[in-house]
């Protein structure tokens, strides 16, 4: 719908509510007249007003959004959000290159696809109680695509919009979030 369509819209509606009778409009005196000239001009200022502040705070909402996108991708640890099946949903751009992958060829791939073959138990293990109850909970695992193998410690934290998740059919709305940290280049001095 172009936004001259849902102006006329929006008008039509208008005028059924207002929807005065010719005999009506007769009888209003120019006092009430001068008076409801007067109270459309403030009400047209007043939505001025209105549409700059919505104006002003859109912008403040697009510039919010770019500066945790930008923080969110380039953050030195991977970040993965998986569906309650274990599917991948979103990453971010330090995880796709610890693959050496492009990311949208790792969105709806499910993560054990990534996990080098001899940890998949590990993960396939813990997936489902690490689901339920994320927080604190931590793996290290190692992650390989092709012939790079990555040592990693993955966090987990739950993404959830609502606080309380009791019933199953809530679990599967529920996101999980890996923060992965590649440990393969870190060496601990003694």
């Amino acid at each position: 719908m172009s936004i001259d369509e849902r102006h006329e819209e929006l008008r039509n509606r208008a005028e059924q509510v207002v929807n005065f009778s010719s005999q009506e409009i007769k009888n209003i005196t120019p006092e009430e007249i001068q008076r409801l000239f007067y109270d459309l001009q403030v009400y047209q200022i007043e939505l001025q007003m209105q549409n700059d502040e919505l104006q002003k705070t859109q912008l403040e909402l697009s510039q919010a959004n770019n500066r945790y996108s930008f923080i969110y991708h380039c953050l030195p640890i991977g970040i993965v959000i998986l569906d309650h099946l274990g599917f991948i949903e979103q990453i971010n751009h330090a995880f796709a290159k610890m693959l050496g992958v492009k990311s949208a060829l790792l969105i709806k791939k499910h993560f054990s696809k990534f996990i080098f073959e001899e940890d998949k138990n590990i993960f396939i293990q813990r997936f489902e109680p690490i689901f339920k109850s994320p927080e604190g909970k931590c793996m290290q695992l190692r992650l390989q695509n092709d012939s790079k193998v990555s040592q990693v410690l993955i966090q987990c934290n739950v993404y959830d919009e609502s606080d309380n998740i009791s019933s199953d059919t809530n679990l599967k709305q529920r996101k999980l979030v890996f923060s992965i940290t590649d440990l393969s280049g870190i060496t601990v001095e003694q």
